[in-house]
């Protein structure tokens, strides 16, 4: 029950800042909160993908918030430093 009003106050609180954000130009913070979230969720799905093709090896590739993040900031040395320190576990 906790969780849907948490839901619904969140959901309120966004849609007040978008009609709020059109007055005051808040359209370039969205547009890289946007960008930040599209680069998490294919931060996700390259490690869900990679722990996919090395699971036949036993090397266990950790798909969770910490390495997604490390990735969406990092980039190309954010996958190689998750590589590194899966290889050497």
């Amino acid at each position: 029950m906790t969780t849907y009003i948490a839901i619904g106050v969140v959901s309120a609180l966004l849609f007040f800042i978008i009609l709020i954000g059109r007055k005051v130009g808040f359209g370039a913070v969205f547009e890289k909160l946007a960008i930040l979230w599209f680069k998490l969720a294919c931060s996700f799905a390259l490690l869900y993908i990679a722990h996919i093709i090395v699971d036949g090896y036993d090397v266990v590739v950790p798909v969770n918030l910490f390495s997604a993040l490390t990735i969406t900031i990092l980039g190309i040395p954010g996958i190689l430093c998750i590589g590194v320190l899966t290889v050497l576990q």
